[in-house]
């Protein structure tokens, strides 16, 4: 720990490789292990990152606490990256590259969201893990409808038993728990998280049960989307989410996702009624692909071979 202004604490966590790199990572949380709790970004860095000794920034930090960090760059230099996974603007004066939702403004920042950190690219197919879904995202199966991986749904059995909807969250907060009320009004919502049902298995066992996942984004940021949405398409559910229709763009098809953002309660109450009582648009959202645009791994690796 780096002690800076009196009692204020900067989180900060090394690795040294074998190649006799170094890479810091400051500004992250308590306890921070960069090599299980960070995905493919300590290999990715020490594979494509020139410099002996690397910077990296997270987004853990307080924005009342800008100046210390301002006050370190100014003391060491600028950080060489910032990298974020969370809804979090990047502070390009503070790292010389940011790596982050928000689509580019120059170029040395690029929006690489954190779904994509778990997807099997060609050089990370199985490692690392992810373990909390259960494994990394197959790119070939979010390119194909998911009635391909998980089966048909003929009218009888749709009728015969309706779909279910669950939600996985640790919280019940703004929005979240107004959709979660009209989910639970209209078509049932199973609820899981730790403050409600534990979850004791991986989280694509426990969606494997359900056809529809309401997973609405935390917040409304530019550029902001998340691992939710893939998660429930590789699982077999429907996506339900919330969340501005050119931000979904930007990653997902939108005829595979149902969105209620700018709803009110009553249309969405008949949105989430419709999957479950027409059988049509039921099927329909089931045959689309997730990724219509196979995205690619190479910009980013070009931007870290910049450092």
């Amino acid at each position: 720990m780096l002690n800076l202004f009196n009692k204020y604490q900067v989180n900060q966590s090394n690795i040294i490789f074998k190649n006799g790199q170094s890479i810091e990572f400051t500004g992250f949380w308590p306890n921070f292990n960069p090599i299980e709790d960070f995905g493919l970004w300590p290999k990715l860095i020490n594979k494509y990152c020139k410099k002996k000794n690397i910077r990296v920034l997270g987004p853990f930090w307080k924005k009342k606490d800008r100046k210390i960090y301002e006050n370190i760059a100014l003391e060491k230099g600028l950080w060489d990256l910032f990298i974020t996974g969370e809804s979090r603007d990047n502070p390009t004066d503070l790292a010389r590259i940011s790596i982050g939702f928000r689509p580019s403004n120059h170029i040395d920042e690029i929006r690489f969201p954190y779904w994509q950190w778990y997807l099997d690219w060609p050089q990370f197919e199985t490692e690392p893990a992810y373990e909390r879904f259960g494994e990394r995202f197959s790119l070939s199966q979010l390119m194909q409808p998911i009635s391909t991986f998980h089966g048909n749904v003929s009218r009888e059995s749709f009728l015969k038993k309706k779909p279910k909807a669950v939600l996985l969250t640790s919280h019940l907060k703004r929005h979240r728990l107004k959709l979660y009320r009209q989910c639970k009004f209209s078509i049932g919502c199973d609820l899981y998280g730790r403050k409600f049902n534990p979850i004791n298995q991986s989280k694509k066992q426990l969606l494997s049960h359900y056809e529809i996942n309401l997973c609405p984004e935390n917040s409304l940021s530019k550029g902001y989307i998340t691992e939710k949405i893939p998660e429930a398409f590789i699982s077999g559910c429907i996506p339900i989410t919330y969340c501005k229709p050119e931000d979904l763009e930007l990653d997902f098809n939108p005829k595979a996702v149902v969105n209620l953002y700018g709803l009110s309660g009553w249309k969405i109450r008949n949105k989430l009624k419709r999957i479950t009582s027409d059988f049509e648009y039921y099927t329909k959202l089931r045959n689309e692909p997730l990724v219509k645009k196979r995205p690619t791994i190479e910009p980013l690796i070009s931007l870290l071979s910049k450092c």
